[in-house]
């Protein structure tokens, strides 16, 4: 096996056990982002940063000084996040030059533990849009097929992951930027409950529906990444023998392409075969509470968290400044309709009413969909295309018609909305060898439950197969 083959754990146990130096580790990871540079899943990458660590990291070994969890093994982090003297951009022209005093408290957690920053990973530029098709840095490649989209808006992380450059990355997941790449590019994308992992230093969206999260190739390595944030140990073992999933199959399951749809109801048939109880009851009108509750908490929230951001930082400039500086005209377009819909005479009173009324509504229905079918999980394609052609940010052709790209997040907003734990997993490949996903959501909360899942999940499946570049 190829060093950079290894996942995230048998990394740390290999340079905990003396196998391998972090030196010769991180040489491998450097050599392999060299081999897949036109992926351009990188916006920053010093290698000699990361070299002159990794020997810091083999002097602590030699030493047997007190050694973290992941003590020399590198981490993908997406370019929204501060880590302090590197430049946080954001994948967008004003923030060029933003280089951070501080680092964001989630990353600070991973490299108290031992952990490396690898690089700044690419992004759809400002973290609006899902195809990471940015204009200032360029798109990022999914590595199964370079014409494609990887996904977004952390679609440079995932990049980088499934390309083995990196054993595991953070990102951030708004309405699916965690989740969709990470089944568009074959690995494991885990979006928390929301508030669980701490959210400063991060450029943000929204922080009502803002949210740190982890990408590896498999559950296990999310887990320990999310013990080492969050200190929580335990992970009780479940079985997927006699587990009840709910299945949302009206909202969920509607307008899949055909080709996503193949790949999920094999999945399907075989979790069915290895025991899993689908449980078909009606769920709530989870399209409602979309509908009436994302465009308000956007207009509202969002040029008063950039604005807080930038002010934080120091950069001297303000939300509208740096919308009329956006580099991708689709994004410049989208945030100019932000800032319109954030100077509507009712707006105020309609984002008070998201966050008194319709958000808890729905989480309590959510909540009790759980309940009363005694569910452990609902699951569902990730999302309803498979990946898009780089360049198409507005339409793309599904089953023989033109649809909104948009369609992609259809199915993972409603849990930013209630706040429930997330998790995409590989659930194959299409005909055509693009990577399709599964995604099992779990209760708000109930993290370390939904991580058994996957754990129960990874235990009885097959990984697909790497990208071949």
């Amino acid at each position: 096996m190829e060093l950079y083959e290894l996942t995230l754990r048998q990394a740390a146990e290999a340079i905990r056990l003396g196998e391998i130096t972090a030196s010769t580790y991180c040489r491998a990871l450097l050599e392999r982002c060299e081999a897949v540079q036109s992926l351009n899943a990188f916006i920053s990458l010093d290698g000699e940063r990361l070299l002159s660590e990794a020997r810091e990291a083999d002097r602590k070994w030699r030493g047997r000084n007190h050694l973290g969890r992941l003590h020399g093994v590198p981490i993908a982090i997406k370019d929204c996040f501060d880590v302090a003297g590197t430049p946080t951009t954001a994948g967008t022209p004003a923030l060029r030059d933003n280089i951070p005093e501080r680092t964001a408290t989630v990353l600070q957690r991973l490299f108290d533990a031992g952990g490396l920053l690898l690089g700044k990973t690419n992004m759809h530029e400002l973290a609006f849009g899902i195809t990471s098709d940015n204009d200032f840095t360029g798109p990022v490649r999914n590595p199964y097929d370079r014409t494609m989209s990887p996904g977004g808006s952390s679609g440079g992380t995932a990049a980088a992951v499934a390309a083995r450059t990196a054993p595991a990355g953070i990102g951030s997941d708004t309405s699916g930027s965690i989740r969709i790449p990470a089944a568009h590019c074959g690995i494991v994308g885990y979006r928390p409950s929301t508030g669980r992992y701490p959210g400063d230093g991060m450029v943000p969206m929204n922080h009502t529906r803002d949210a740190p999260g982890l990408m590896a190739r498999s559950v296990g390595d999310i887990a320990l990444l999310d013990e080492i944030i969050c200190g929580e140990m335990m992970l009780h073992p479940v079985e997927l023998q006699g587990m009840r999933v709910g299945l949302p199959r009206d909202d969920f399951f509607a307008g899949l392409d055909s080709r996503v749809a193949v790949v999920i109801d094999a999945e399907l048939r075989r979790l069915r075969e290895l025991g899993v109880n689908f449980i078909d009851a009606e769920p709530p009108d989870f399209a409602a509470a979309r509908s009436k509750a994302a465009g308000p908490i956007m207009a509202w929230e969002m040029p008063r968290d950039v604005t807080r951001y930038l002010a934080e930082a120091g950069i001297g400039i303000g939300f509208e400044e740096l919308v009329a500086a956006v580099a991708s005209p689709y994004v410049k377009s989208e945030l100019e309709n932000v800032l319109r819909a954030g100077s509507a005479a009712d707006l105020k009173s309609r984002y008070n009413r998201v966050l008194s009324d319709v958000i808890p509504r729905h989480r309590a229905q959510y909540q009790a969909y759980f309940r009363e079918n005694n569910l452990q999980a609902i699951v569902f394609p990730t999302t309803p295309l498979a990946p898009p052609p780089l360049g198409h940010n507005d339409k793309v052709t599904v089953n023989g018609e033109q649809v909104s790209v948009w369609r992609s997040l259809r199915n993972s907003v409603t849990a930013s909305l209630v706040g429930a734990p997330c998790l995409s997993l590989p659930a194959g490949m299409t005909e055509d060898g693009l990577p399709v996903g599964i995604e099992f959501d779990g209760l708000p909360s109930a993290d370390r439950d939904l991580l058994s899942v996957g754990m129960a999940w990874e235990r009885t499946s097959s990984t697909i197969p790497g990208p071949q570049i």
